[in-house]
């Protein structure tokens, strides 16, 4: 196996994956919202995207192609806007700079091909499933367009009401979560043995093994300068006022959100979200947000972001349609200037060895996530400590750059997208420059592309039998398209 065909094959896994990319981009869902303070904005290429996907998704019932048609397959057609749509969102999305059509033909047949097969394998989706994603679809162009009101989000759709909205989405998000089912299956029961790992970068020769770039294990120390009581006061009292005036006067929450809130991420969609139970919210804010029912306004409460108060707007099954108020108590001078003391003296402690940084993580940090693990970083995509330093935010790996293991950095100073200043010392437990790929050091990157390139293969392996019994027709613009001739 050359290099060549690694990077092959991990092109091969984005080009079979980007009809997800692409629906997921058409579905416009925000369930990845990681604090209660993220920005989201409309994106107009985003939204024709959209309305090109909800046209296109109606099942075919005369086998034979019309203008505009650029293919059919089983009961399903593409689009040649659809073509269009998917190549101006592979290029700004998905990292694959120069896709060609008939690269962008093949996803798509293979998406249309998930689908129809689902349908023929009795894979359902629950109603409540492609609900609950339609209406994160709308909710996030409400946040967009700055509205609550549903009529404007179906005059952006140009639907004339938002039910006609719905029923498009819930066409669209079907075939989504049809066709993610169903590569799920496939791919279910593969697994790889260490010696399918080791016979897989056995093939890689040593003038091609790919290059990995530097990577940290680190742990951290934070502390969050903490408001002065009589500050603390103020902003409950405030919160309290501003409950207490929906309730009894029938003031507008969404109002007083865009008015006084201090998340500049919701403040201008009148603080709402949207939130499941694993969506990775804060604790403190999940347990307000189902606790409460549909209609009710909390007390005010304090996560590590500041002081809330939460309306549940909307319950759909297991989704929380909300909103909320931030308000940040002030942090005076003097505050600031004790938490960074304390971390001073906690360093001088360490460096001197009085203390290990692990013990010193769990005794002052203030980050709950990762000082009962001695102030360890997890990688969440792999779940180990290790990340490349180019993924990490500028600051961050500036810093990093010029540390090396067994050092501790300075104090870093960071502020939130609310502006909440926190202060945090480094460790680096351990740094591996850029290399390339070693197989006892890298092994479980190998281990994850050798179990790729198996993934593919059982995928290969099930599109090649299914094409000889469904019915395929594309356009002869696609003639030349070396690759659809396995399709035809």
């Amino acid at each position: 196996m050359t290099l060549l065909t690694v990077i092959n094959l991990k092109s091969t896994i984005k080009y079979l994956g980007v009809f997800i990319v692409l629906a997921f981009a058409k579905a416009v869902t925000a369930q990845t919202t990681t604090t209660d303070n993220d920005v989201v904005d409309v994106d107009n290429q985003i939204v024709a995207e959209t309305l090109a996907a909800m046209d296109s998704v109606k099942p075919v019932k005369k086998r034979f192609l019309i203008e505009g048609v650029a293919g059919v397959i089983g009961d399903y057609v593409i689009l040649g806007s659809d073509i269009v749509s998917a190549k101006q969102q592979a290029n700004r999305q998905s990292g694959i700079a120069n896709i060609s059509n008939c690269e962008l033909m093949e996803s798509l047949l293979s998406e249309k091909m998930y689908a129809h097969h689902a349908i023929q394998d009795s894979i359902t989706i629950s109603d409540r499933e492609i609900e609950g994603r339609t209406e994160q679809t709308i909710q996030y162009f409400k946040n967009g367009l700055q509205t609550t009101d549903e009529q404007k989000v179906a005059d952006f759709y140009k639907k004339d009401n938002i039910a006609q909205v719905r029923e498009a989405l819930n066409r669209l998000n079907r075939d989504v979560l049809l066709a993610q089912r169903m590569q799920e299956r496939i791919t279910e029961q593969v697994e790889i043995t260490p010696e399918e790992v080791r016979e897989f970068f056995s093939k890689i020769s040593e003038e091609e093994l790919p290059l990995f770039n530097t990577e940290v294990e680190m742990a951290q120390i934070v502390v969050i300068p903490e408001a002065e009581q009589s500050e603390i006061d103020i902003v409950v009292n405030k919160l309290k006022e501003y409950r207490e005036d929906v309730l009894d006067n029938g003031a507008d929450f969404a109002a007083k959100a865009t008015l006084y809130s201090d998340d500049t991420g919701t403040e201008r969609a009148g603080g709402v979200l949207e939130l499941q139970r694993s969506s990775p919210f804060v604790k403190e804010f999940k347990d307000q947000a189902f606790s409460l029912r549909e209609g009710e306004i909390s007390e005010p409460f304090e996560t590590q972001f500041g002081w809330h108060i939460l309306y549940v707007e909307k319950v759909i099954g297991q989704i929380r349609q909300v909103r909320h108020i931030l308000l940040i108590p002030y942090i005076s001078v003097s505050q600031i200037e004790k938490a960074k003391a304390e971390l001073n003296a906690m360093r001088d402690r360490i460096i001197l060895k009085e203390i290990e940084f692990g013990e010193a993580a769990k005794e002052i940090s203030d980050e709950e996530r990762t000082a009962q693990n001695g102030g360890k970083i997890i990688n969440p995509n792999t779940g180990t400590g290790r990340v490349e330093i180019t993924r990490l935010e500028s600051d961050m790996a500036s810093t990093l750059q010029f540390l090396e293991k067994g050092d501790v950095s300075g104090i870093i100073e960071e502020k939130s997208p609310t502006g909440a200043k926190s202060f945090k010392l480094v460790y680096v437990i351990d740094k591996i420059p850029d290399h390339k790929a070693n197989y006892a050091q890298d092994y479980l990157k190998i281990k994850d592309l050798a179990l790729k390139d198996k993934q593919v293969k059982a995928i290969n392996k099930w599109r090649n039998e299914k094409i000889a019994d469904t019915y395929i027709k594309i356009g002869s613009e696609y003639n030349e398209c070396d690759i659809l001739n396995a399709w035809n």
